[in-house]
């Protein structure tokens, strides 16, 4: 019994030690992929878009980086993450945006530039 205790205690000592050297190895780079929450960019960007719109941006404008995004999270996490996840949150967040009032001249500054920083994501 106490043999076996102790190749168990030997085992798990292993796969401590080990675990830290793994854990710090960098990740191949042609197989690291940022961690993308569909429903996380598409409230933050439903957001940003929300607000530009309630400040006057252009609505070509607005639709374009739409496109953009819904292509970049297609890319990402393919057609059923995209549309069950990402396009709601979008939708909710654009929507509630634009039913609040008017927003201050900052926040718009800040929600233009924030859409100007939305078109030029890759």
């Amino acid at each position: 019994m106490r043999s076996a205790v102790c190749r168990i205690c030997a085992f798990t000592l292993a796969v401590l030690t080990a675990f830290p050297a793994w854990a710090q190895t960098p990740p191949d780079a042609g197989h690291a992929r940022p961690l993308v929450i569909p429903q996380a960019e598409g409230e933050r960007e439903g957001k940003t878009l929300g607000r530009a719109l309630a400040c006057g941006a252009e609505r070509e404008r607005v639709e374009r980086v739409l496109r953009a995004g819904r292509a970049r999270m297609l890319a990402a996490v393919g057609r059923a993450l995209t549309e069950e996840r990402y396009v709601l949150a979008l939708d909710d967040a654009m929507r509630l945006e634009t039913s609040l009032p008017a927003p201050s001249p900052a926040s718009c500054e800040k929600a233009l530039a924030a859409l100007e920083r939305l078109e030029k994501t890759p």
